[in-house]
């Protein structure tokens, strides 16, 4: 479900990423642009109060699954290097970095960064961090995206170096979506799920379960001038008119979420600041538990992808909104290639042949465990129940709380499922953790040793034109194989009052509440 990046010129993994981002710097420019001109006129103080579509599951950067933990953990933590809204790799805990070969990257660090408990932050803590997610007794979702690391030499405080196992073209890109660090004392003299400590501009103050998560500011954050607010509050509401409601009678300052079938009226309200952006999002998708019956069997997973209609899911469940997914990144994106995607338009004739083939002539009864808090992906449940039932599928709804579906997600106990994967910049940031055999997000079961293969080929290339290539072969097979069917992706709004200003959408589609503030 959740889960998945800077600076001087580099050698062709720089040149590679920038290519990569090239189409979201276009997408990002005037939200870019807008958020300069507003920056100039907020004023320090205040405290913000936020809307969040669901609650955390914890607050440990490495173990958290779920985007709204990131949303609220990216205020909490900092990271060697981040991204513009332009796309652009910039620095945050190092101040440059260098790759000396293929295989070595380093990282200078800031000398005026300290912990919230009041540890100074070296070289030994960026080292703790990612040793600590490739131990297997963290279970990290994000040890794949990490794999390539061989050592970290921390000899220096000011100077981390990375030595890896083989070039591997997604480095930059991980570090700057997934690579928050973490203090070793912290972690260890304390409980890191509910009780965070970073560097970053806010420091964790309080969780009241069910309700809100409150932060308050750094006082002793290392960048000049931030952050603008004085605290934080993270509400958990659902996305419907309370929301709307709350912003306009001053209850609520900013919301991460608009009913989507408000966005064409919402986004000119004079009352309101709308941002959005065409390219940076979240895919959506069907997950087929390919360990039980019936879609341990190929072809009944292949049956469901040529019978759903993702113009249908679009119009009724994304009003229009977002664009048809085939693929993990969107068009906008230039890693995006439908060529050979199995399924790319519906066909029920072949569909209902292969569930006869699988043995299913006369159609078979299945269960989709649904979403309660995310009503697009519900909607989208319904939808593809609808069109299943063209088949002979007929296929009743499960509708649970997000931790009740999480439990199950994450554990296999599920037939049929919509889930998401956010933060998905380089075509390995979805592969190597969702498709790979035994990663660390492949909830499917999902398992071929030659997707595997090109998977790890594809990593460990610098190349742009290989790496398209092997991720098009990629696509090919599993797409076929069909252990879950892309539907949607889904584009990104929030909405605030006109006195917030400093909100942009970027490509890791952190919040950055650094920079927000009240204009007066």
């Amino acid at each position: 479900m959740h889960s998945t990046q800077h600076g001087p010129k580099r050698h062709t993994g720089a040149k590679r990423i920038t290519l990569a981002l090239a189409a979201i710097s276009m997408g990002l420019f005037l939200a870019a642009s807008a958020s300069a001109a507003e920056t100039a006129a907020i004023k320090d103080g205040g405290d913000l109060r936020a809307a969040l579509t669901g609650e955390p599951d914890v607050l440990d950067p490495a173990t958290s699954s779920i985007y709204t933990g990131a949303q609220v953990y990216e205020g909490i933590f900092s990271k060697l290097i981040d991204m513009d809204a332009t796309g652009k790799f910039v620095p945050d805990l190092a101040t440059k970095w260098t790759q000396t070969n293929p295989t070595t990257w380093t990282f200078n660090l800031v000398p005026n960064a300290s912990f919230q408990n009041g540890e100074k932050f070296t070289s030994a803590d960026v080292k703790y961090t990612f040793e600590r997610i490739l131990n297997p007794k963290t279970a990290s979702g994000y040890a794949g995206l990490y794999s390539q690391i061989e050592s970290i030499d921390a000899t220096d405080p000011t100077v981390a170096v990375f030595h890896l196992k083989s070039p591997f073209g997604p480095f930059l890109t991980n570090l700057a979506t997934n690579g928050e660090i973490v203090n070793q004392k912290a972690i260890e003299s304390g409980d890191p799920a509910r009780n965070p400590v970073g560097t970053g501009p806010f420091a964790f103050v309080e969780w009241v379960q069910g309700d809100h998560i409150t932060l308050k500011k750094n006082p002793t954050y290392f960048k000049a001038g931030l952050p603008h607010l004085d605290s934080v509050t993270f509400k958990f509401l659902p996305v419907d008119q309370s929301r709307i409601d709350s912003l306009s009678a001053g209850e609520l300052d900013w919301a991460d979420a608009v009913p989507l079938q408000q966005v064409p009226t919402l986004k000119t309200d004079p009352r309101f600041t709308y941002v959005t952006s065409p390219v940076a999002g979240i895919p959506d998708f069907l997950a087929l538990n390919t360990k039980k019956p019936p879609f341990d069997n190929a072809k009944v997973r292949q049956a469901i992808a040529l019978a759903i209609n993702r113009s249908d899911i679009r119009d009724v469940a994304y009003l229009g909104t977002g664009e048809l997914g085939l693929e993990e990144v969107p068009t906008g994106s230039s890693w995006y290639d439908p060529s050979g995607v199995f399924g790319a338009t519906p066909d029920i004739a072949k569909a209902k042949q292969l569930l006869a083939d699988a043995g299913f002539p006369k159609g078979l009864t299945i269960e989709y465990l649904g979403l309660s808090q995310y009503p697009e992906l519900l909607k989208t449940g319904q939808v593809v129940r609808d069109e299943l039932k063209q088949i002979g599928i007929d296929m009743t709804i499960k509708a649970v709380d997000v931790s009740v579906w999480y439990d199950a997600f994450v554990a296999g106990n599920f037939q049929i499922t919509s889930a998401y994967q956010e933060r998905t910049i380089d075509p390995d940031n979805f592969y190597s953790l969702v498709i790979k055999s035994g990663g660390p997000i492949n909830t499917t079961g999902y398992s071929n040793p030659a997707v595997d293969a090109l998977i790890e080929k594809a990593a460990a290339s610098a190349n742009d034109a290989e790496r398209k290539d092997l991720y098009k072969q990629i696509r090919t097979t599993t797409s076929s194989d069909a252990p879950l069917v892309f539907t949607h992706y889904e584009t990104l709004n929030y909405l605030m009052n006109k006195n917030v200003a400093g909100s942009t959408i970027t490509p890791t589609l952190s919040l950055h509440i650094e920079n927000l503030g009240f204009t007066k």
